[in-house]
């Protein structure tokens, strides 16, 4: 997942949030004057020059700034509503004429519980209780005194934004696996096997945040794929784009991002060969994800395998006691022909003989 460095400077000193949002921006930057004077110490004492090595790579920070609460709260809103929160709200506590950093940080926490707050100040206006109770969530709020150093700022920024991203992980792992579940279940309530195979493609449309999809599964009656179930498609243009992807969809094994415009998954054992393809899917960049993904298909796999096992079943039993049916009649003719004909021998052979398939065709029934 892409990290999320955006930290916001609120202060009625311009100067002072421009210095900040410089400190900040340059961090991930080489200082270049102190690489020369450890290369020349280097030189200097015969040492190797470690000074040439790549520096450990800091984050790039996007920074905003603003001089007054109201601003901040409103640009936060902003960022909220555009799904590019901020990590890190920096804050003074004097800001004339407007609002105080106390209010600002409370409005703030009011439309957002997941940024970090610190607040700055030179003046005790307010004692850290007061600040805490006021603005809640203690765990995600800071309180530092000014003057402070640049390298307490650098540290700040760096924990902090590491510490929202790995919640914001957290959080979403937490709402993968509530999904996980809820698709599960749509697999496993489901009635018969057409409804089975709509509550599969549903539950993979969900998991990956699409609504547009298809699925089929390859039938060796009739030598091609069977379209199961479509989603916003029409039954045409499924039915083309299985024509079209027949080959490549019978040697596909593994999922694919890009397969003829979809997020193709196939579905495939020793009994069974399906896929599901589905359009506009949002796959997340998390090893988590993909785990809870394959978890999700293997159980969609024996899911197939069950209703396709069930269908045999049903169609190996219907051809049963159609047999045996059309064994009756067969039995009845020929009851029918002895009265007509008297020929009590040869028919009585036959009638025997139908008998002995009749009760096969019940035991094996």
């Amino acid at each position: 997942m892409e990290k999320n460095n955006r930290i916001l400077i609120v202060d009625d000193q311009e100067d002072l949030c421009e210095q900040l949002a410089k400190l900040l921006v340059n961090s991930g930057q080489p200082n270049k004057t102190a690489s020369l004077v450890k290369s020349m110490r280097a030189r200097l004492m015969g040492l190797e020059d470690k000074s040439r090595e790549q520096p450990k790579r800091l984050p790039q920070y996007d920074i905003d700034t603003a001089s007054q609460g109201e601003d901040a709260f409103e640009m936060v809103k902003a960022a909220l509503e555009n799904k590019a929160p901020y990590a890190v709200v920096f804050t003074d506590m004097r800001m004339p004429p407007g609002w105080d950093g106390l209010k600002t940080a409370k409005k703030i926490r009011e439309v957002d519980k997941n940024i970090e707050i610190v607040v700055m100040t030179a003046f005790a206006d307010h004692d850290q209780e007061t600040i805490s109770n006021e603005i809640g969530t203690p765990e995600k709020l800071l309180y530092i005194k000014k003057p402070f150093q640049a390298e307490e700022i650098f540290q700040l920024a760096l924990s902090l934004t590491a510490k929202w991203n790995f919640e914001e992980l957290e959080r979403n792992r937490r709402i993968w696996l509530e999904k996980l579940i809820l698709c599960m279940r749509k697999i496993k309530f489901s009635e018969d096997g057409n409804d089975s195979y709509r509550a599969i493609l549903e539950a993979l449309l969900t998991f990956t945040g699409s609504s547009k999809g298809l699925m089929a599964l390859w039938s060796e009656n009739v030598g091609k794929w069977v379209l199961k179930a479509f989603r916003n498609l029409s039954e045409e243009d499924s039915s083309y784009f299985l024509q079209k992807n027949s080959a490549d969809l019978r040697n596909a094994t593994a999922n694919q991002n890009n397969f003829a415009g979809t997020y193709l998954i196939p579905l495939k054992n020793s009994e069974v060969s399906a896929f599901v393809a589905i359009y506009d899917a949002r796959t997340i960049n998390d090893p988590e994800w993909y785990k809870l993904m394959n978890v999700l298909s293997m159980t969609v796999l024996e899911n197939i395998e069950k209703i396709t096992l069930d269908e045999k079943q049903k169609l190996d039993s219907t051809s049963t006691r159609d047999l045996i049916n059309i064994v009756r009649e067969i039995r009845s003719s020929a009851e029918e022909l002895k009265e007509k004909y008297e020929k009590e021998d040869s028919l009585q052979i036959i009638l025997e003989k139908v008998d002995t398939i009749l009760e096969k065709s019940k035991r094996k029934g």
